[in-house]
């Protein structure tokens, strides 16, 4: 969250860093205000300007970070027979962004895959993935280990693993993580979930985040069948 929760990396071009930030602020003004049958038509709209970045700016990283956020919240907002390509597509981006430039956004592309990993269903449905989860997650804390976005998504995912200590050590430090000045939107519903999390690793309560929930349909809710 979604990753959803990302910053424009240090060292990017300025006129990159500004492109970015724009379309970044005016997704999740989208993504988190606006109802899902409002979203579609906004959604197209940004992906034809951040495709614009992304050709101007070919080996750059943040570009394809963003487009595909954009690609899932997209195929979630309109789900139907090409979601799960464009689910495919956001992989692909991620991974090929990770090529250019791992720290690109705050290490969100790392962020983004470990969050699809472990949300989505598994073959033949898609390519979830829990063990590739934990390792995108880590990798992210590895490069980032005091950010808010980090720390609380593999605690997210470690509470829901069951293992109640590790997803408090690093709940914790998330709550400790302040609000970014660029992200106060996307951190903002992080710190409201880290509540709820907190609370249920201090009661050692197996309770699901909603945060990365409306990147899915209800059919690829958390305890899907597939994944058992």
């Amino acid at each position: 969250m979604l990753a959803v929760f990302w910053v424009t990396g240090a060292g990017a071009q300025p006129d990159v860093e500004e492109a970015i930030q724009v379309i970044q602020d005016e997704w999740a003004e989208v993504f988190y205000r606006l109802p899902e049958d409002q979203q579609v038509e906004k959604f197209t709209a940004l992906l034809a300007r951040v495709r614009a970045v992304k050709e101007q700016y070919p080996n750059r990283a943040e570009p394809l970070i963003l487009e595909a956020i954009i690609l899932c919240t997209y195929a979630a907002a309109d789900w139907g027979l090409s979601s799960l390509s464009r689910i495919r597509e956001a992989r692909e981006l991620l991974v090929k962004s990770i090529d250019f430039d791992p720290k690109a956004m705050e290490a969100s592309a790392f962020i983004t895959l470990g969050n699809l990993y472990y949300r989505l269903p598994g073959w033949p449905i898609s390519y979830g993935d829990d063990n590739l989860a934990r390792q995108y997650l880590e990798a992210a804390l590895r490069l980032y280990p005091n950010a808010l976005d980090a720390n609380y998504f593999l605690g997210d995912f470690w509470l829901h693993e069951g293992d109640y200590d590790k997803a408090l050590g690093y709940l914790e430090k998330a709550d400790q993580a302040p609000i970014r000045a660029s992200q106060k939107l996307s951190d903002g519903k992080i710190k409201e979930e880290l509540g709820v999390a907190l609370n249920a690793a201090r009661k050692r309560e197996n309770t699901h985040s909603d945060f990365f929930s409306d990147l899915l349909p209800d059919s690829f809710e958390y305890e899907d069948e597939t994944r058992q």
